[in-house]
């Protein structure tokens, strides 16, 4: 019996396995994970009807038009030549992947996984955003002009970023119940973070972090501070558009290329990272803030983070005799 029959047999076809695969992945991720993965299968499929394949075709077919659909760009006439980057080209076959797993767990299908021997690619992790220089930081914070509330909003949010550390969705989804206010002789926020993989973080920000937050907070909200419903938005939109919405990760990405000269947001986690390990961190506590369950992780990530900087660098230049020109 082959997989398409047992499935039939399951009283199942291959349409509404897909759909229950998607309500799973959903349930256990996110709205947005289901989107993507949806996306991803939808294309796919569509690819394999060209050479009339479907899912649970010849697993030989599907493993070789998994790997040439994998590295195709979404437009065949956008930039000729050129391969699509190794993480999406890996991110692909493991959405791909997963439905075949799906499978076998939830039917006990004989059949295999055909992605599961497709060849990965290796990836550099970490190259796409660089850290931003302490200086460009402080400069950066210093040029916004904190008499405007789109103003108080982008200094209080680059700070929370910088202090925490925490990923772009993670704080744009900040919600009114996730602020705590501490004191009263010295008044301190804590924030809880819903964090990838449904983690739940909780940062307790310094004296003067808090400080930035409540002007912010206060300016905006007012009296309502003190009774904030738990599900209102921050990080608020002055845009025409979205005034006193939420602000989405494009606004953030779009403040810190205002502010910072960088677009990537994820730059702030590893600003945080690096400033961490310069401030004297041990790797545990890194690992802890950046919540990572694998200390070999957070080495990694500072590895390659940090890996420009020779520890020998100047006892070389010594050597050599490098130095500047002197003038006279």
């Amino acid at each position: 019996m082959n997989a398409e029959t047992a499935l039939t047999s399951a009283h199942m076809t291959i349409d509404s396995a897909v759909a229950e695969w998607l309500a799973q992945k959903e349930t256990i991720g996110s709205k947005r994970t289901r989107a993507e993965y949806e996306k991803t299968m939808r294309r796919f499929r569509a690819f394999l009807a060209q050479g009339d394949l479907d899912l649970l075709s010849n697993p030989i077919d599907i493993a070789r038009v998994a790997a040439l659909w994998a590295n195709m760009r979404g437009s065949l006439t956008r930039r000729p030549g050129q391969d699509v980057s190794p993480a999406m080209y890996n991110q692909r076959l493991a959405i791909l992947s997963s439905f075949y797993t799906f499978l076998q767990e939830t039917y006990k299908l004989d059949t295999p996984n055909p992605i599961k021997d497709v060849k990965k690619r290796k990836v550099q992790a970490y190259a796409a955003a660089l850290p931003i220089a302490p200086e460009t930081v402080e400069e950066g914070l210093d040029r916004i002009d904190r008499t405007s509330m789109a103003g108080l909003r982008d200094y209080a949010l680059l700070a929370v970023a910088l202090y925490t550390g925490r990923r772009a969705s993670e704080l744009a989804g900040l919600r009114g119940g996730d602020v705590k206010i501490q004191g009263p002789s010295q008044v301190r926020i804590q924030l809880t973070f819903h964090c990838k993989g449904k983690k739940v973080m909780r940062d307790l920000l310094d004296a003067d972090t808090s400080a930035v937050l409540l002007d912010y907070l206060h300016a905006h909200y007012g009296k309502q501070l003190l009774t904030l419903q738990d599900d209102v938005p921050i990080w608020v939109s002055y845009s025409r558009q979205n005034k006193g919405q939420a602000i989405s990760t494009k606004t953030l990405s779009n403040i810190c290329a205002a502010h910072l000269d960088t677009s990537k947001v994820h730059a702030l986690r590893h600003t945080f990272a690096v400033g961490m390990v310069r401030s004297g961190a041990p790797i545990t506590d890194l690992a802890g803030r950046l919540g990572h369950t694998d200390i070999k992780i957070t080495q990694l990530y500072t590895k390659e983070l940090m890996g420009d900087e020779n520890p020998y660098g100047e006892k070389l230049s010594a050597r050599f005799g490098i130095k500047r020109k002197t003038t006279k």
